[in-house]
This record gives structure tokens, C-alpha cells and sequence, in this order.
């Protein structure tokens, strides 16, 4: 018999059945051999068959909820939920306008800082001129205090030695003073006594002529000496006068120096005074108090601008531009979910069986999606009874995975067969050689394929297909290669 005829006798059997069972009647379509066949198709998968089968829950790998740091009115909010953003990306943004102006204010401030420093540098430049001129003048006037000093000490050597030699000349003075004063005494007392002798007659004329000449040298010699004396006397005085004289330059001399010298150290202290930098200091501390306080007003306008911590997709908007908002409600929630994380609960006899690292494989229940895990992370705490918390690491590049969907996580053995996993139901045997029909079009084609076995409600291909083939799962046993199909809903 051949494969047609094989085929409409299956119809036949198929459709009397159908009747028997429910009392309805078939359309003519069904019951025509060229109608095309309902079926339903399934993905072709990697993956792998055996090991245990937990239920785990996909959760974000990142989820962050957006709030801004200051409380403001939202001008502008650029994303919606399910728009994708990068790392950096302005989500919204606050008013600004006070928040502009206090930076404006703070860069004045900065501003009059530095020209404080500027100003300050400059007058302790001039001071420092100022005060070194005038210790300059100062020290000038200390070395011609000290050469006045010197000069008014050679003075009062001078008068000193002066003074002296006029004392030693007015000893030899009285000296000669008395001699001459001693030698008119006697030629007196000689005179008179000749005159009386040569009343007498006792002497000669020539004699008495002798000692009148002898009295009138002796009173001239005396008269000099007289003289001579205060000459000495007035010596004596004027050099100790010129002593008390030189005495009371030097003295001034002295004083002056001092003063001088006073003067100097404290042009000194104005030298230092000016060198002082305490008010330039002072300047630099106000600068960098108005730079900081510059830097906190940038900081606070840039946190008006609020842009995203993570490389992921909105996934909650809760405000809308206009509304005022706080630093304690989120306005968004960004979630990155191009990597998730499955949470699964393994239980005591099975959780040393895996490892950080090892390879799982994750189907959603939702739709026929299969793809591989790795186990992040192990907790040693049972969970309140429903087992160890187990996370996985699942990449999920196109997003397929959502929050909160469920999947089924295969704990895969080491020795695991691997290769492209279909459902069981797709599988037709004929003889000794296996088939897959597979969607092309609106037909079925018949596609050889080899298995390596089944388990449950699966079956691992070898060879013969490849991962995202559509392979029919219905109503295979109506199929033949090239019949026209129809996708069931």
C-alpha cells in the first residue's frame, strides 16, 4: 500500500472516530485527503537530557531605584517604561534656576578670593620694599651714630691728653712761680740791706747799683713767671673744658647710637612684619572655602540633572514632568536584565552535588525558550524549609526573560548527554530510521534525524537539526513530506 493511500485510510479511521465519540460531523474539509493538517510547532533547542528538575524565578541582575538627591519640580523626563539606557544617561531632570544662580554667586565668590590674594601679595611686596629701605636708612644711621662715637672718643682722648700736659705745665709753671717768687724775696732783702750799708758807707755805689739791677730782674722774672702761670691756669681750664665738651659729644654721640640702633631693630621687625604672610595666608584659606563652597553649588545643580547608575531598561516611571518629587519616593526603576539571576532552592541531599561555576540548564515555562546557566553563588542557610537558595547566572542578551517569570532549572550530571532538544511528540519512527518533520513554509518537510534517547516528554537529536528549527509536535502521524499544514492556536 502506499504512503498516500496509507494517509487517507489514517484520515478515515481518525474522523470515524471522532464521530463516534462526540455525535458531531466533520467538515468537509477534514475530510477531504488534501486539506492542510492543524499542528502545533516547537523550537529546536540546545541542551541536554537527565538530572533533576527544580523551579527557579528569573530576577533583574541589577535593579535600582531612581530618586534624587534634593526635592524639586521634574521639567523634563526623556525615557518611558521599557526604554533601554546606558550607564550616564539623563533620566530626568529638576528645576534649576536658583540652583544656576547660587553657582553664579559662588564663582564670584571665588573671584573676589583670589583678587583678596592678589591684593594682599602685592602690599606685603610693597611693605616688604618699604620696611627694607627703611632699615636701610636705619643701619645708615647706626654706622654714622658709631663713627660720631668714634670721632667724639678720639675728642675726648685729645682733651685728656691736652688736659694733662696743661696740668704737668702748670706744675713746672708754679715750680719756676716759687723760684722766681723766692729769688725776688731775696733780691728785696738784698736790696734794702745794701741800701742801708751804703747809707753807712759800708758799700760802694757800683754795689748798690748791683743789687737794685739784681731786685728789677728778680721782680721782671717774677712778673713772667706770674704770668706764665695763669697762662698754665687758663691752659688748664680750656682743656678741661674741651674735655667736658668732647665728654658731652660723645655722650650725644652714644645716645645717638643707641637710638640708632633702636631704630634699626625695629626696621628689623617691620622687615619681618611685611615678610609676614599670615594675611596672604588667611586670603588663600578664604579661596579655598569659596572654592569649595563652588564646588558644593556645581555638585548640587548637577544632582538636578539625575542620570542612571547601570546599564539597563526602565521598568517603573512613577512621575510625570510637573510633579514635585522627594528624596524618599522613586521616580523610576532601572533593572538590568541583559544578565539575570534565577533563584532556585535545592534540598539537602541535592545541594552538594553542584558548585559555584558549574553549568545548569534554565527552560521558561512561559514559552519554548532554552538556554544555559552558571551557578553564582550557594547558600549554606535552608530558607525557612523550601530549601538551599541557589542563584544562577543566566545571559539574556535579547531580554527574553522577564522579571518574575518561572523556569525550569536541569541540574545537569557531568556525564549529561548534550545536543539539540526537542519535544518527544515530534519524533516518528519508521523501521529501523528516525524522523522529524519540520516548518517550511506552509508545508512539512520530512527530515531524518539521529537520537541518543528520551526522557519524559523530550528527546535529544544528535545530528540532523539544528538549534531554532521549528519542529511539528502535533498531529504527526497525518504528516507525510511536502503536505500543506496550518498552525493551531
Amino acid at each position: 500500500m502506499g504512503r498516500k493511500a496509507k494517509r487517507t485510510k489514517a484520515i478515515a479511521y481518525l474522523l470515524l472516530g471522532a464521530v463516534a465519540l462526540s455525535g458531531c460531523t466533520t467538515s468537509a474539509k477534514e475530510a477531504t485527503p488534501d486539506a492542510p493538517v492543524s499542528v502545533k510547532v516547537a523550537q529546536a533547542q540546545e541542551g541536554a537530557l537527565g538530572g533533576k528538575v527544580y523551579t527557579g524565578t528569573v530576577m533583574p541582575d541589577q535593579k535600582v531605584n531612581i530618586m534624587p538627591k534634593m526635592a524639586g519640580k521634574i521639567i523634563d523626563i526623556p525615557v518611558e517604561v521599557g526604554t533601554r539606557v546606558k550607564k550616564g544617561q539623563v533620566l530626568f531632570r529638576l528645576e534649576d534656576k536658583d540652583l544656576k544662580n547660587a553657582v553664579t554667586k559662588a564663582d564670584a565668590a571665588v573671584s573676589a578670593a583670589e583678587a583678596s590674594i592678589q591684593t594682599a601679595e602685592a602690599a606685603r611686596e610693597s611693605g616688604i620694599v618699604q620696611a627694607t629701605g627703611g632699615a636701610v636708612q636705619s643701619k645708615n644711621g647706626v654706622l654714622q651714630a658709631k663713627n660720631s662715637m668714634i670721632q667724639a672718643q678720639g675728642a675726648i682722648t685729645q682733651a685728656n691728653s691736652a688736659l694733662e700736659q696743661a696740668t704737668h705745665a702748670v706744675e713746672d709753671v708754679n715750680t719756676s712761680f716759687d723760684k722766681a717768687k723766692q729769688a725776688l724775696n731775696d733780691a728785696t732783702t738784698n736790696h734794702d740791706r745794701m741800701k742801708q750799708l751804703f747809707a753807712q758807707g759800708a758799700v760802694s755805689q757800683v754795689q748798690l747799683d748791683q743789687a737794685e739791677t739784681a731786685l728789677v730782674n728778680a721782680q721782671a722774672a717774677y712778673r713772667s713767671a706770674e704770668i706764665a702761670r695763669t697762662n698754665a691756669q687758663e691752659k688748664v681750664a680750656a682743656a678741661k673744658k674741651s674735655l667736658a665738651t668732647a665728654q658731652k659729644a660723645y655722650d650725644n654721640a652714644s645716645a645717638s647710637y643707641q637710638n640708632a640702633n633702636g631704630g634699626y631693630e625695629n626696621a628689623q621687625k617691620q622687615v619681618g612684619v611685611a615678610q609676614n604672610t599670615a594675611g596672604i595666608e588667611a586670603s588663600r584659606q578664604a579661596l579655598k572655602q569659596a572654592q569649595v563652597g563652588a564646588n558644593i553649588a556645581r555638585d548640587t545643580l548637577s544632582d538636578a540633572t539625575v542620570v542612571s547608575p547601570i546599564n539597563g531598561i526602565v521598568g517603573a516611571k512613577n512621575a510625570e514632568i510637573g510633579e514635585m518629587v522627594s528624596m524618599q519616593s522613586p521616580v523610576l526603576v532601572v533593572a538590568n536584565l541583559d544578565t539575570v539571576t534565577m533563584l532556585t532552592y535545592l534540598p539537602a541531599d541535592q545541594v552538594n552535588n553542584v558548585q559555584p561555576g558549574s553549568q545548569v540548564q534554565v527552560k521558561a515555562s512561559a514559552f519554548d525558550y532554552v538556554t544555559t546557566g552558571t551557578v553564582k553563588n550557594i547558600s549554606p542557610l535552608d530558607e525557612k524549609g523550601k530549601g538551599y537558595p541557589v542563584q544562577i547566572t543566566v545571559a539574556n542578551p535579547d531580554l527574553k526573560l522577564k522579571s518574575g517569570m518561572l523556569a525550569e532549572v536541569r541540574i545537569l550530571a557531568p556525564d549529561a548527554r548534550r545536543g539539540i532538544v526537542i519535544p518527544s511528540s515530534a519524533i516518528v519512527k519508521e523501521k529501523d530510521k528516525t524522523y522529524v518533520y519540520v516548518l517550511e513554509g506552509d508545508k512539512a518537510k520530512r527530515v531524518e534525524v539521529k537520537t541518543s534517547g528520551e526522557r519524559g516528554a523530550e528527546a535529544l537529536v544528535t545530528s540532523g537539526l539544528k538549534k531554532g528549527t521549528r519542529v511539528i509536535t502535533s498531529n504527526v502521524a497525518l504528516l507525510s513530506d511536502g503536505a500543506k499544514i496550518e498552525l493551531s492556536q
